[in-house]
């Protein structure tokens, strides 16, 4: 139970509920405060107020005294008779108040001329405080001063007769009816601020559950995904917040993901069916070099034309083997994308110096329609001679003494090579399969012509390699045309 709890705390979920109630009881509590020491300081306000209210009422007695004996008797009032005017005003404050307010007089030397309760220890201003009341003849500011019976709100006034200062009255009050309403008021906030605290944690809890559903989704096909279903995506309505684009970046991760398995198990079915295709076309020449071999064993070695036909034989199968294996090398290269040595090479001059080489079997009629004065190309030498010759044999081989035309052009933005021959053509059921490695079709694409089947598949992944591509046209009976497109330098 203990661990489910901890669990559930340190979820996301109530993790971000928890900070938020937190920060809401924070707030709260500073609101708290403050409305708490306003309200103290305005009853306090309000209680000084009444307390000026009822030390008013003793003035009055003070200025009758005055007026009845004269502006010159009333300040010798003061001076003769300082108990006289202190126990008027206490008398007269007391009385007023209904003795709800204790009173203290101190003359101008600051002793008590009179008090109400008499005998009861009561609470006393600052000398200080005394002092600056009488000097400057203003009421101090209310101060609270613990005593054994409670806290009590002490004020000081000045007792004047005329521009005579006669003392202090300094009058107190319990705080008990101030600190009772604050006490009321703590309760009442404390409550309020719980219950606001627990209703925003509920529908915190509700909101930011509601918030965090599309990553518990997200978490739920990642465990897909991770199970080896690679087609399991969040599927959730698209939203245009910061969870919305997390949706939008995982389900694009899981599509490139499925479609990185997809390539991959592409790449290893190719890998199986050319390490098949190898070893079958390497089988074949390597049969009958030990077929002749085991005749030559057998005594067919001593005659002398059947040991030539044998020997001319294993060093057609060798040759076959040979050409295999480099093309096999060259095809490694093109699917290592090892790096090419790009330069800008004239497309006509390489195309006529290579025709000019030639190859074996060449037909007699080889047209040449290259436009010039040049076509620049970016390209890699090495590959763009293979290109050619391999269009050149595989025309050689397939169209035998067909006549054979090729040309240059340049084609938005690129550089294209036609080789048309006027051979027997690719039947239309072979024709999508001829890029294939080791595809041979009809009669013309036999293994006993001695191709490989690697020609064309070469020819396309250089040219790939190379910024470019190469397509076909053909139909039996009308020949075949191979283009080939490069970029311009």
């Amino acid at each position: 139970m203990l661990r489910r709890i901890a669990r559930a705390l340190g979820s996301l979920r109530w993790r971000l509920t928890l900070t938020y109630v937190a920060l809401l009881a924070v707030l709260l509590g500073g609101l708290g405060a403050y409305s708490y020491f306003t309200l103290r300081a305005s009853l306090i306000s309000n209680r000084v107020a009444a307390l000026q209210g009822d030390y008013n009422s003793a003035r009055v007695v003070i200025s009758r005294l005055a007026t009845g004996a004269g502006i010159a008797r009333g300040r010798r009032l003061c001076a003769v008779a300082p108990a006289l005017v202190g126990r008027s005003v206490a008398n007269v404050v007391a009385q007023t108040t209904g003795r709800s307010v204790d009173v203290v007089v101190y003359d101008t030397s600051l002793d008590v001329t009179a008090s109400v309760p008499q005998d009861v220890p009561l609470p006393r201003l600052d000398a200080a405080v005394l002092q600056r009341v009488a000097s400057t003849a203003s009421r101090s500011a209310g101060s609270v001063i613990n005593t054994a019976s409670g806290d009590q709100l002490v004020v000081g006034f000045p007792i004047a007769t005329g521009a005579t200062a006669c003392g202090v009255a300094q009058l107190s009050t319990s705080m008990t009816p101030i600190d009772n309403v604050l006490h009321d008021e703590v309760v009442l906030i404390g409550a309020g601020g719980a219950a606001a605290l627990l209703i925003a944690l509920v529908l915190g809890l509700l909101l930011t559950g509601r918030a965090l559903r599309p990553l518990r989704r997200l978490t739920v096909t990642a465990q897909e995904l991770a199970a080896g279903d690679l087609r399991a995506r969040s599927r959730l309505v698209p939203r245009a917040d910061e969870v919305g684009a997390l949706t939008h970046s995982f389900d694009d991760m899981a599509d490139r993901i499925e479609e990185l398995f997809a390539a991959q198990r592409e790449s290893e079915a190719q890998v199986r069916r050319f390490i098949a295709d190898a070893s079958h076309e390497l089988r074949t020449p390597l049969t009958s070099l030990k077929g002749y071999i085991d005749v030559l064993r057998r005594g067919a070695g001593r005659d002398p034309e059947t040991l030539e036909a044998s020997l001319q034989a294993m060093s057609g199968e060798a040759e076959r083997m040979r050409e295999l294996v480099l093309d096999l090398l060259t095809l490694a290269r093109i699917e290592s994308r090892r790096e090419l040595n790009l330069e800008t090479v004239d497309l006509n001059t390489e195309v006529s110096q290579l025709l000019d080489e030639g190859v074996p079997g060449m037909p007699e009629t080889v047209e040449r329609h290259l436009a010039g004065p040049a076509i620049n190309v970016r390209t890699d030498r090495g590959g763009l001679a293979t290109i050619v010759r391999n269009l050149l044999v595989n025309a050689c081989k397939h169209a035998p003494g067909a006549a054979q035309r090729w040309s240059t052009s340049v084609e938005s933005a690129r550089a294209r090579l036609d080789v048309h021959d006027d051979g027997p053509g690719i039947a239309a059921a072979d024709l999508p399969h001829v890029f294939e490695r080791f595809y041979r079709g009809g009669r013309g694409r036999a293994r006993e012509e001695g191709g490989s089947g690697l020609g064309l598949s070469i020819v396309q992944g250089l040219a790939r390699s190379l910024g470019g591509d190469v397509a076909i046209w053909s139909a039996e009976g009308h020949g075949t045309t191979v283009s080939v497109y490069l970029p311009l330098a």
